[in-house]
């Protein structure tokens, strides 16, 4: 199947548009121009929900977090969707997010801890994840003073948070082996997840879909190369495990795992093969490509009928996980 016809006239208007890439803007622009484009073509409804913002700052991390809940719940231990935006690490903030986050919510009759993790060039790596981290052991030591039940969680994250999340679900297991506190990371969704930096820093090792999809379909190479340089302090950054999750020693460790990638994007085969690297390490893995989407087709709900659909896949998807434990 091709790009859906609704999406690519999205492309040629953007096109016609002629504005600035993302990369070319001013570094507080792009984080704008992200922020309205989630608005105007994301999720159109906004449901109901209260709201509770919370700031933090320890010796590794500073970096808020928001508690999305379902009306009338605030007595309730509510399972927990622990989630991390995308954004490459540089772009994405709660106020992009907010309808998705309302929706996760309303939907999924669960608690979404939103992490408002640092963003580079400000803070850049380990920042990112060590806030991942972070908002576990919060989690492990304050879940049930905020009725948030510690032993339900489902760790989601979107391209550069789907890395987030597989540190947050490994750091959970390594908190629970040593006793310290009890925080049970039962599933991890990751979207279009990040997983491999190697590609954008040598030439002999490629993905197809960078090839097919890097330019022309909404997420540029260009684009993911200015994120990267960003976001690491160094070329050599790429290297490690942390930001080549196929690297990883401890990925034997993951939960149930659900992976969702789409079709039309350049880090599409990336996630693929992800999937099948968990699949060799016997971790209970599963993945969905979703025909004609590109990146970020969680926020094209608004333009495109059939993203919005797979937006409601998602729900259903990680309904199951929670129900599943």
């Amino acid at each position: 199947m091709s790009l859906n016809p609704e999406l690519r006239k999205m492309l040629n208007e953007n096109t016609q548009a002629a504005g600035p890439a993302l990369q070319d803007m001013p570094l507080e622009d792009a984080r704008a121009a992200l922020r309205q484009s989630f608005i105007q073509q994301g999720y159109p409804l906004e449901h109901p929900a209260t709201i509770e913002h919370l700031e933090f700052g320890t010796g590794n991390a500073n970096f808020s977090i928001d508690i999305y809940r379902p009306i009338n719940s605030s007595e309730t231990a509510l399972p927990v969707l622990l989630y991390f935006h995308g954004g490459g690490f540089v772009l994405g903030d709660t106020q992009a997010y907010d309808r998705q986050s309302r929706a996760f919510a309303y939907l999924l009759k669960v608690a979404v801890v939103f992490v408002n993790y640092r963003l580079a060039p400000e803070h850049r790596y380990p920042a990112a994840t060590d806030d991942a981290k972070e908002a576990v052991n919060w989690l492990a030591s304050h879940a049930s003073d905020y009725n948030l039940d510690p032993q339900s969680i489902v760790a989601c994250g979107e391209s550069a948070g789907g890395n987030l999340a597989v540190h947050a679900a490994l750091h959970a297991k390594a908190l629970n082996a040593k006793k310290e506190e009890k925080v049970n990371i039962i599933a991890t969704s990751l979207i279009y997840p990040v997983t491999d930096l190697r590609p954008f820093y040598q030439s002999n090792l490629q993905y197809p879909s960078m090839q097919n999809y890097g330019n022309g379909y909404n997420l540029d190479i260009a684009e993911l190369n200015w994120f990267w340089q960003q976001y690491l302090e160094s070329d050599d950054q790429a290297n490690l495990a942390d930001n080549s999750l196929i690297l990883h020693p401890q990925l034997q460790r993951l939960p149930n795992t659900h992976i969702i990638v789409a079709q039309c994007d350049p880090l599409r085969d990336l996630g693929i093969t992800f999937a099948m690297k968990l699949q060799e390490l016997d971790v209970n893995t599963t993945i969905d490509c979703l025909p004609g989407m590109l990146h970020s087709f969680m926020f094209h709900g608004g333009i495109c009928a059939d993203a919005l659909r797979h937006f409601y896949k998602v729900i259903e998807i990680i309904d199951r996980q929670f129900r599943s434990n």
